[in-house]
């Protein structure tokens, strides 16, 4: 299975969550799953034009920011790399902490995470 595959199976999945019939906890796991898929998308391309991907959810921005400074990907979607680097900074407390987020926020994150793996795929070509 490829990054890219993988990643759109924990945005399936993500969605999946967030239009089920449970309880608001159904949140929290909709955001710690697509940041899921936001890394693993973000593999993709660190895969294929860098030859590695991240050691760390940290250094995943790190690679992202390297494909722009190398022009590997276009610099306009540069900004990009702030999602990454927030789900970084956060994933923890939906993973682990299990911190509640409500409706507008996992929405909010999968409205971004998907326009993350439309990227992707365009860079991809695919």
């Amino acid at each position: 299975m490829s990054d890219l595959e993988e990643a759109e199976i924990w945005y399936e999945s993500a969605t999946a969550v967030f239009g089920s019939a449970r309880g608001r906890e159904k949140y929290t796991v909709a955001v710690a799953q697509s940041i899921h898929a936001l890394i693993k998308a973000n593999d993709a391309l660190t895969m294929k034009y860098l030859g590695k991907r991240s050691t760390s959810h940290e250094g995943a921005s790190k690679l992202f920011g390297d494909l722009v400074k190398r022009r590997k990907i276009d610099p306009k979607f540069a900004g990009l790399r702030r999602l990454l680097t927030r789900a970084a900074a956060e994933k923890s407390d939906f993973d682990y902490k299990a911190v509640e987020v409500g409706k507008s926020t996992a929405s909010s994150w999968l409205r971004d995470v998907e326009q993350f793996l439309k990227v992707v795929r365009s860079v991809l070509g695919r």
